[in-house]
């Protein structure tokens, strides 16, 4: 064999041999280091844990939350569709007032025969009229002159003056029919 030869297979066995040495030595621990870091890496995970600890709470927390926005959102959809439907009944209502102020429109021909009758028997009838239907009888008499119903309205007061306040009151309050 050659020398060469040799010198190729004994330096990598060599090299092996001091890697292998080198390993199979104890390294020197630092117990100053190695403590340090279990302390710090103690104290680390016990950081870690309270964080966790914190996030589980305020995650529960935001849970509630949600829960009771939930809740107000449903009380609040509620609220708003009663608000809505009582509006809708106020603005009915507010029609059906409109409406009552509103006289009906009446044929001049009876305005002119209440007008022509004696106003005893005149009061009489539209006593009995008002008894049927307030809104004919309202409108009748405002659509008279005014001397005529002022007549009519002496011969109705002792007869019922309720029911002449009434008619008054209507007649007052109301406006004629727009075409």
């Amino acid at each position: 064999m050659n020398a060469r030869f040799l010198l190729w297979i004994s330096a990598p066995l060599a090299l092996s041999a001091g890697v292998i040495w080198l390993s199979a030595q104890e390294p020197k621990v630092d117990l100053k280091g190695v403590a340090g870091e279990g302390v710090k890496i103690a104290e680390l995970a016990s950081q870690l844990q309270n964080r966790e600890r914190a996030i589980a709470q305020k995650e529960a927390e935001l849970r509630q939350l949600e829960h009771r926005l939930n809740t107000l959102q449903s009380t609040l959809d509620k609220d708003r569709g009663e608000l809505a439907a009582r509006e809708r009944a106020v603005q009915e209502a507010l029609l059906k007032v409109e409406n009552l102020k509103v006289r009906p429109a009446i044929d001049p021909q009876i305005i002119r025969t209440y007008e022509a009758m004696d106003p005893a028997a005149g009061a009489q009838s539209l006593k009995e009229l008002a008894g049927q239907n307030m809104e004919v009888a309202v409108a009748l008499l405002a659509g008279m002159t005014p001397k005529k119903a002022g007549k009519l309205m002496d011969q109705l007061a002792p007869l019922d003056a309720k029911l002449a306040g009434r008619l008054s009151e209507r007649v007052g309050l109301s406006k004629p029919k727009e075409l």
